[in-house]
Parts: C-alpha cells; sequence; structure tokens
C-alpha cells in the first residue's frame, strides 16, 4: 500500500470529512491528486474503525508565519523555517468498525485520529470504498463510466426503477456536453448489463421498453448503424468497453417512426434514412379517449383567454360524450366483438372494416370535418357549444385556431382512419410496447405546438397502458432532449401538467423519464427535483450557481465547467458524494451523417 500522508490537526476535521497533510520519501510533496480514493484505520474507544474517502480537494501552502514576499524569498533559501506542504481534503463515503476480520458499517461517527496515515486504495478495495461491492452482491449494479483510476463506476439500478428512486435527468452545455451520447450509452449499458445478470431487477430491465425521441436533424435515425468515428478509431476504446463488460456493437432492436410526408399520406417524412420507416398519428378515437385536443392550442392564450379554454374543454367534452354514445350504440347492435378491447380500438377497428356508412356522419374523423361540423348551424358539435353557453364569437375564434393548427402540421398527425381496410393494411400507431425494444419517434421536422402534441400523446398513451394494465410490469423509459421547451419552469399548460403526472406517479408504475437539457434551472421544478440520478456534463458557471446543482460541492462546481468532451458528473441518493466518470465513444451511430454504409441498397420501401 501506498502511503500519501497523515491526518492533519492544521485543519479542523469532523466525521464527515478530514484533511491530509501530504508527505512522501522526498518530503513535502504531493502524492495523490482529486478524485484518488484513500483509506484510514484508528483506534476509538468502540475499536478500530476504517474509513474511507475521496480526495476532493488540494492547497499548496507553506507551513510556517510567513506575512510577505521577502520572507518568503528567506524561506525558500533556507534561512527561515518554514516548509511548502500540501494538504488534501477528504470526504468521508464509508466507514467501518472491524470486529476481527469482519467489517461492519456501524462505525462510530468520531473524527479520525490526528496522525492517522492515510493509504491510496487500488484495485477491488474500490469497490468497498465506494459501495459498489453491495449493489454487485445485490445484483442492482449498473456501469455508467469509468473513474479516473481506470475502475468501472455504477449506480444503483433499485433508485433508476422506482424501488427507491426514478427518473434520470442529463444537463450541459449544446455540443460539448455530449447529452444524447451519454444518454444513450446509459441506455446501452442498461440493456447489456440486463442479458448478462441475474436477479429481479435484471429479469425486469430485460424486458423494458425504451421510448427516444429525435428531436434534431435524423441524427438518432441510424442507431442500428455502425459509427464511422467510433470505427476509425475503435482500437482506442475497446479496453473501456470491455472494462464496462459492454458490447460496442449497434442497437439490434430498434423501430422508427416519423411523421407522414403532408395530409392524407402514409409516407413518411425522412431525408437521409430511406427504409426501414413507418408513419404514425393519431385518430379521433385515441385523441378523444386520452383527452388530447387541448395539446393543440397555445397554453398561454389558453391561460389568458377563460372562454376560449371554456370552448375548448367544452369542445373535448362534447366529442368524450359521443364516442361514448356511438360506442354503447355499436355494442348493443353487435359489431363490438372484443369487450376487452378499449373503445378506441373497437370504434376504430369498425371504421376500418365497414367504411363510410356506418360511422362517418357520427363522429368528425380529422380536422376537416371537426372545422365543418362547427361552422354548420346544424352540426353537433357547435350546437353543444351553444348549449354550454359558449359565444358564436368564441365558435368562431375555436374555428380559426383549428385551421392555424392545420397550418402547423396538425393536419399530418391527426389521421383519418382508412376506412373499408382491414387494421393490418394500413398501420400508423406507434408500437412501442415491444419488449426490449428501442423505438425512435422522429419530431425534428414538425412545428413546435406539433411536436408538443406528439410528446403529450406518448407520455399519455403510456400512462394509460400502464393504468389499465395491471400484469404490465416492465419499465418504459422515456427520452426526450430539450426538456425545458416541454416542461418550462413557468406556464407549460397541459403538457407540463403530463409531465409533472408522469414524474411525480410514473415511478409506481415504472415509467421512467430521462430528460436532457442544457440548463435545469429552465425546467419545471416538481419535474427537475423528482430525478434520482442527475448527470451534469461540461455547464457555464453562472448556470452552476443555481440552486439545482446545490448538490454539488464547490470543487465539483469548478469541476463541471471544465469537463472535457466524454465526461459527465453522475450524482444519485446511493453515493455520499458525486463522482467523474470518462465514457467511451458510441459504436452506434448519433449524427445522420455518421454512419457506415451498408452493402445492401437501401430502396424505398414505404407505401404511399
Amino acid at each position: 500500500m501506498k502511503q500519501i500522508g497523515v491526518v492533519t490537526g492544521i485543519f479542523e476535521s469532523n466525521p464527515y470529512e478530514f484533511f491530509v497533510r501530504m508527505v512522501s520519501e522526498r518530503g513535502y510533496q504531493a502524492s495523490a491528486q482529486i478524485e484518488d480514493i484513500v483509506k484510514i484505520e484508528y483506534s476509538t474507544g468502540y475499536g478500530k474503525v476504517l474509513t474511507y474517502g475521496v480526495i476532493v480537494d488540494i492547497q499548496n501552502r507553506w507551513d510556517g508565519d510567513l506575512k510577505n514576499g521577502y520572507e518568503e524569498d528567506v524561506a525558500l533559501e533556507g534561512l527561515k523555517p518554514a516548509y511548502p506542504i500540501y494538504i488534501a481534503k477528504v470526504k468521508v463515503t464509508r466507514s467501518f468498525l472491524k470486529k476481527g476480520e469482519q467489517l461492519s458499517e456501524t462505525a462510530p461517527e468520531i473524527p479520525p485520529s490526528i496522525g492517522s496515515p492515510v493509504f491510496l486504495v487500488e484495485d477491488d478495495e474500490i469497490d468497498i470504498a465506494l459501495g459498489f461491492d453491495e449493489l454487485k452482491r445485490k445484483n442492482v449494479a449498473l456501469p455508467v463510466g469509468i473513474l479516473k483510476n481506470g475502475r468501472p463506476a455504477y449506480l444503483d439500478l433499485r433508485y433508476i426503477l422506482g424501488d427507491n428512486g426514478a427518473h434520470i435527468n442529463v444537463s450541459g452545455q449544446s455540443g460539448v456536453a455530449a447529452k444524447t451520447s451519454y444518454t444513450t450509452f446509459l441506455v446501452k449499458s442498461m440493456m447489456e448489463t440486463s442479458r448478462k445478470h441475474e436477479g429481479e431487477l435484471m429479469e425486469l430491465l430485460r424486458e423494458a421498453r425504451y421510448i427516444i425521441f429525435n428531436v434534431k436533424g435524423e441524427s438518432l435515425m441510424f442507431l442500428d448503424r455502425i459509427s464511422k468515428e467510433w470505427k476509425a478509431e475503435r482500437e482506442k476504446w475497446d479496453e473501456m468497453y470491455k472494462s464496462l463488460d459492454i458490447e460496442p456493437t449497434p442497437f439490434e432492436n430498434v423501430a422508427f417512426y416519423a411523421p407522414s410526408k403532408r395530409k392524407g399520406s402514409y409516407k413518411p417524412d425522412v431525408n437521409k434514412r430511406m427504409s426501414g420507416v413507418k408513419t404514425y398519428g393519431w385518430d379521433t378515437f385515441d385523441i378523444v379517449e386520452m383527452g388530447l385536443l387541448e395539446l393543440m392550442f397555445d397554453p398561454d392564450e389558453m391561460a389568458r383567454n377563460q372562454n376560449f379554454q371554456l370552448a375548448v374543454w367544452s369542445l373535448q367534452e362534447f366529442l368524450t360524450q359521443r364516442m361514448e354514445e356511438i360506442y354503447q350504440e355499436f355494442l348493443s347492435r353487435g359489431y363490438v366483438k372484443d369487450k376487452e378491447q378499449l373503445p378506441s380500438q373497437a370504434l376504430r377497428e369498425i371504421a376500418m372494416k365497414h367504411g363510410d356508412g356506418l360511422i362517418k356522419d357520427e363522429i368528425p374523423l380529422d380536422l376537416d370535418s371537426l372545422i365543418e361540423d362547427l361552422k354548420r348551424d346544424d352540426g353537433k358539435a357547435r350546437r353543444y357549444l351553444l348549449s354550454e353557453h359558449v359565444q358564436s364569437q368564441t365558435i368562431s375564434m375555436l374555428v380559426r385556431r383549428l385551421k392555424t393548427a392545420q397550418k402547423m402540421d396538425f393536419d399530418r398527425l391527426w389521421m383519418r382512419p382508412p376506412l373499408g381496410v382491414t387494421a393490418s393494411q394500413v398501420e400508423y400507431r406507434i408500437n412501442w410496447n415491444v419488449p426490449g425494444r428501442v423505438t425512435v419517434i422522429d419530431i425534428s421536422k414538425l412545428r413546435t405546438r406539433s411536436q408538443a402534441f406528439v410528446v403529450g400523446a406518448i407520455l399519455s398513451e403510456v400512462m394509460r397502458e400502464k393504468e389499465t394494465n395491471n400484469s404490465f410490469v416492465h419499465p418504459v423509459f422515456i427520452f426526450l432532449d430539450e426538456l425545458n421547451k416541454y416542461a418550462p419552469r413557468h406556464g407549460g399548460g397541459a403538457l407540463a401538467n403530463i409531465f409533472r403526472d408522469v414524474a411525480e406517479r410514473g415511478r409506481s408504475f415504472r415509467v421512467i423519464l430521462i430528460g436532457a437539457e442544457q440548463t435545469a434551472s429552465e425546467v419545471d421544478y416538481r419535474v427537475i427535483t423528482q430525478a434520482a440520478t442527475v448527470v451534469v456534463g461540461r455547464q457555464k458557471g453562472a448556470e452552476l450557481l443555481k440552486p439545482e446543482y446545490s448538490h454539488l460541492t464547490d470543487h465539483y462546481k469548478r469541476k463541471a465547467a471544465l469537463l472535457k468532451q466524454g465526461e459527465v458528473i453522475v450524482d444519485q441518493p446511493f453515493l455520499n458524494l458525486p463522482l467523474t466518470v470518462k465514457f467511451p465513444l458510441p459504436a452506434w451511430c448519433t449524427r445522420e451523417d455518421g454512419y457506415v454504409m451498408e452493402s445492401e441498397n437501401d430502396e424505398d420501401e414505404y407505401i404511399i
């Protein structure tokens, strides 16, 4: 063991942190660096105590009474009794009471004895110092990167999957924090680790569903392809992947979805990914059943104009009642074959099978039909709103907003069920509920409000599935970048309420939000504070002064402002202090122009 110094009394120590005066064979020299792991063993009235800790700061100062530069020069010439010394500040991570060869975590809370020798911790003992040994023993250890000493770092799955906490938040500057790269690395780590280890949580994780929103270009539409950058430098990263026990391969079980190119089309709107992408959208039955209508309108306008808010809510209420009446009518007439189906699914199948004659005039099937029903004096929707004391002027305003929504891409999202066909012939619903699958949903080519609609629709659908299906116990991970855009600190309307619901109740259903943003201080407080696992990439100093980063000590705040690409700080209640880790360059492509071309010809496989 390498001794780096002794516990010093120059600064006051306590049970949670102590100071080390570094010494070496050459005298007063630095013999360890920041984030090295150390240990001390000392005697107390309770017995021998073994304490581990991490060096979080190192100071270089004079050991002597020097008041000015002249005295310093004299000391440097050896004419005054003063010596340069290094003082290391150590944060305690774990303490044990030694009972023979056994270690008990019942150590007394007593500062270490002054003069106790301090040693550098190496090899497998690092796992004990940081508590990783317990995680491995309980099969809840998730590899999240490499420590400065080259050892793998782990987080506790119980704080990810909802047993002790849930949700992950990643923040950092755009471009240098590598938020997307690290998040996809975490997803890869969860998939690989669960396949190679046993245990209850590992079994649950093995069947997890992963939903990833692509918000920039088509950068995440090639997760199943090898990265050109990684392939050119693979030898540099192979050892890191090996240490983490993660295979450097692209994602295998991936489904890609994009909105349609135009109204009425089933061809996806893609520019680079020319095969293997399906079109998505929602029809009237899903929009009504999940209460998504409100997401089509400006939340700020809804908050300002109560008459308009009443009109939207009344329209939602009308459509809900109308759908229930239609469902009950078809149920009594024998059209509904499976009573266990959701009403939306049953009505969709009836519409697709029997065509226009049966359901077309019963409920608006697209935006054009809804707008026409609100404009006509004898329209059912218009008559209902008037009966709810919604003024004609407000109804006209509602019509104008719906026409605006058509121009903001909602015509591409509100899909009219193809009539007179079977459900298997044309499928536009996102099939995210497949064990072990990564579902990538492209929203990059949609307008802002349409993007918010898609995000809200998916979150609502996942929560609905969890609430109505008691046998669905497997985790659902939802990754969304630019979280502050969809769950802002102030306002946000209906979508922000959905996010709060997922953040506060999602844990009990194992619905896990992985949110990423440049500035955590701009995310809804009730959403950001629910994240049990926090990851910080390189961040600006002004942002690090915000309360959202109070979990970082001064050292880690300074470190966060200087992190290199491929480095992040991870924190979790399981850890007594955050850890800086490096992660490997993704072997899978995270840039639309960064994938290795495959030998086969990518031809257009879409059905128009």
